[in-house]
């Protein structure tokens, strides 16, 4: 017999990162209200990751802490929820734990990968399955997935097409069936121990990473590897790198600047809670260094390069139309991608006729981000200690 599953009542606004708009969303539902930036800041904060497997067309840049799920779980232990992550090689199995608990009333944060929800308008070679999301609703005789991601306004998509997201076996973060299964608390307690675990954490991510591709050693390491791009990717691989290095840094749901605008207002919602007003000086090296990771981002298609220079402009807009409008604006965010694709022609031949010399002064500014953050860092972890 065929199901209709819908959870009223969740509150509408535009997120800025997808984990933490989709447990905020939840959180909200729950009377639990929390900032974004806090939830972020309590998962770990910011980070820095430079990898590259052969099997990817392009390298990932990241500027969140944490990977996988354990950035949600550790928001949730820090506020005092209970979470279980559920995973599964079943897509039969992966939907129906989503019904079980679709049918208890409650939202679902579920994981899935972006190249496979039509609502984000992108290439299905474009593929991310780190992506989360907040599943509200499910009408099996219509064959409708009520979804609610980034944008303001709920979305919807069909079953198969959830079923293609969430079973994505996509390198480098396949989503496996995952969902968060939260036992969410009566109400928020003291969130001081929290922060200060989480800002002792994300420094300890930053200034002594495990391996060398993790925070401020990986940052360093990409200023070396950015100039041999054009050596080592070539053709669409080589602008598909400074695409995506644009977009990991501003319009893929990081809040722009790669979190550190929101890692800047969490510390100072910190310093509130925890009587530490020296967090706000950390906070404004890291409004520093946000204005600098801007310059990184618009450094890899700058304005000497006329194509460059419009097809960044253009995600910029298409990035906008999706947090306002999500599935409304698709025409226009279409439309964006032709005359995206049109763009990406031109870029190709032109990087081909002129190799972009422009990566050196890309170098220079993640040098001197490097610089900054190093300094923020250790004045962080002096100040948390």
């Amino acid at each position: 017999m065929s199901q209709k599953l819908i959870v009223e009542g969740l509150e509408p606004f535009s997120g800025r990162h997808c984990e933490t708009t989709a447990l905020k969303r939840a959180l909200d539902y729950h009377g639990l209200s929390l900032s974004e930036e806090m939830l972020l800041g309590l998962g770990g904060g910011i980070g820095f990751i430079y990898w590259y497997m052969k099997m990817m067309p392009a390298p990932f840049v990241g500027g969140r802490f944490g990977k996988g799920a354990d950035f949600v779980t550790n928001i949730c232990r820090r506020i005092g929820a209970e979470v279980t992550i559920l995973e599964t090689a079943s897509a039969s199995k992966g939907y129906e734990e989503l019904k079980v608990i679709l049918s208890t009333g409650e939202p679902v944060v579920v994981y899935g990968d972006m190249a496979y929800l039509p609502y984000f308008a992108i290439p299905e070679v474009a593929h991310f399955g780190g992506h989360v999301f907040t599943v509200f609703g499910l009408d099996e005789a219509g064959d409708r997935v009520h979804i609610y991601d980034r944008s303001r306004k709920p979305v919807t998509v069909t079953i198969a097409d959830l079923a293609r997201a969430r079973g994505s076996k996509f390198p480098p973060f396949p989503p496996k069936h995952r969902l968060l299964k939260i036992k969410y608390p009566a109400k928020l307690d003291n969130l001081e121990t929290g922060i200060k675990e989480s800002i002792r954490e994300c420094c300890q991510g930053m200034l002594a990473p495990p391996i060398t591709n993790l925070g401020l050693s990986g940052m360093k390491k990409w200023a070396k590897l950015v100039t041999k791009w054009p050596e080592q990717f070539t053709g669409m691989n080589l602008l598909g790198a400074l695409m995506n290095g644009f977009i990991y840094i501003e319009t893929g749901g990081t809040g722009g600047s790669a979190f550190r605008p929101m890692y800047a207002r969490f510390l100072e919602e910190a310093s509130e809670i925890t009587n530490k007003p020296a967090l706000n000086e950390v906070a404004a090296l890291m409004r520093q260094s946000a204005l600098v990771w801007s310059q990184i981002a618009s450094g890899l298609m700058p304005d000497s390069r006329p194509a460059l220079k419009r097809m960044r402009e253009l995600m910029v807009e298409k990035n906008r139309l999706f947090e306002e409008q999500g599935q409304d604006a698709l025409a226009a965010m279409n439309k964006i991608n032709e005359d995206t694709d049109s763009l990406m022609r031109q870029a190709v031949a032109d990087l081909a006729e002129k190799p972009p010399e422009f990566l050196s002064g890309v170098q220079q500014s993640i040098l001197k981000c490097h610089s900054l953050e190093q300094r923020a860092f250790q004045t962080l972890s002096s100040v948390n200690s």
